[in-house]
């Protein structure tokens, strides 16, 4: 009786969930309704309420099973416990689906609701690199080719292991497109990475950035190349798609871009955010932000915007590190970058971001 029970609620709850497939004509749940525009966030909080609400439908149904059970046990002791265990054990799924609920709810309501645009699909423009354009590398000064052939980039390079141009790059040309979409932007690195990934997070060591071309590696030409990332030692290139205009982002001393709390007065802290905007070249973090406290744990963009922090002031050769916009638009992996360290067993970094370039990205 009892495996026979199951059975034909499992069958009934079956039915229940598979029928819409053969039917393609799934009911609206939590107000979304499956079609072929559905998205994977609406996907995912679709099946998690169709799972509260089949979790509740099946604790109601041994709950009624239970008391028909209790009814028609006509006083046997061991039918009375069965039922009663059932009822128990209905009542403590009910209890455990409600408690989910409710905790992720807390947490965050955007997990229990249709609104999660981080798993939205979003409509990315392709940026297409024209033929015979990018940034171009040669072994001698003033774009001259002497042992080697000019080595055309268009994305970023970890290391120049595959291309046998490591340490050897003495001038760099932009070759922009013609149409004046985008131009391309580099982020020089004197230190390679080991890993060939292609992601700037991998690349480290002393930097310079470059948006025009530059004769001779061991001269600055104006805020570009400053201080000069020298001759015959490139090792490794970040290489972004930048465009006509100004970016700014906000720095915040917390995680997920908000506000420091006043440990005592339980009061927002102006101080623990500030608003940082690009310029021709890096700027002083002292002097962007004179009044922010504490460290940079967390930045917020708006739009895509990178940001080249260094770990030294303005003019001074000092280990960088470049962060992009992400869909969320706040990243909280500065504190745990490369341009901060800390010494074993103290809280304080004894190296920290003292400057800054921001570039309007096209992506």
């Amino acid at each position: 009786m009892k495996k026979t029970g199951i059975t034909s609620l499992f069958s009934l709850l079956g039915m229940l969930v598979i029928s819409p497939v053969f039917a393609m004509d799934y009911p609206t749940i939590a107000g979304i309704t499956i079609s072929s525009s559905t998205t994977a966030s609406e996907y995912i909080v679709y099946f998690f309420n169709l799972a509260i609400a089949s979790g509740a439908f099946i604790a109601g149904a041994v709950l009624f099973m239970a008391g028909v059970d209790y009814v028609s046990s006509r006083g046997e002791p061991a039918k009375i416990q069965d039922a009663k265990n059932k009822i128990k054990n209905a009542f403590l799924g009910l209890i455990i689906l409600l408690s989910s609920f409710m905790i992720l709810n807390i947490i965050n309501p955007q997990l229990t609701s249709i609104k999660i645009d981080q798993l939205g699909t979003t409509e990315e423009t392709e940026i297409v690199i024209p033929e015979g354009t990018g940034v171009y590398l040669y072994d001698s000064p003033n774009y001259v080719s002497t042992t080697l052939d000019p080595l055309r980039v268009i994305e970023t390079k970890a290391n120049f292991a595959n291309e046998n141009f490591n340490n050897k790059a003495q001038s760099i040309k932009f070759v922009n497109p013609e149409a004046g979409d985008f131009k391309f932007g580099a982020v020089l690195f004197a230190q390679n990475s080991n890993s060939d990934s292609g992601s700037g997070y991998d690349l480290r060591g002393n930097c310079s950035f470059a948006l025009d071309s530059i004769p001779d590696l061991d001269s600055a030409v104006g805020e570009q190349n400053n201080p000069a990332i020298g001759k015959n030692n490139l090792s490794s290139i970040l290489i972004f798609e930048t465009k006509a205009g100004s970016a700014s982002v906000t720095l915040y001393n917390s995680i997920d871009c908000k506000k420091g709390t006043d440990e005592y007065e339980k009061q927002e802290d102006e101080e623990s955010i500030c608003t940082i905007s690009g310029g021709s070249g890096f700027s002083d973090l002292s002097t962007a932000c004179p009044q922010f406290k504490g460290n940079i744990v967390s930045i917020k963009t708006s739009g895509d915007v990178g940001v080249l922090f260094k770990a030294a002031k303005k003019g001074v050769a000092g280990r960088c590190q470049f962060l992009e916009s992400n869909n969320t638009g706040c990243i909280n992996t500065v504190k745990y970058s490369y341009v901060y360290s800390f010494n074993r067993n103290k809280y304080d970094p004894a190296v920290i971001p003292q400057s800054f370039m921001i570039f309007p990205l096209v992506k």
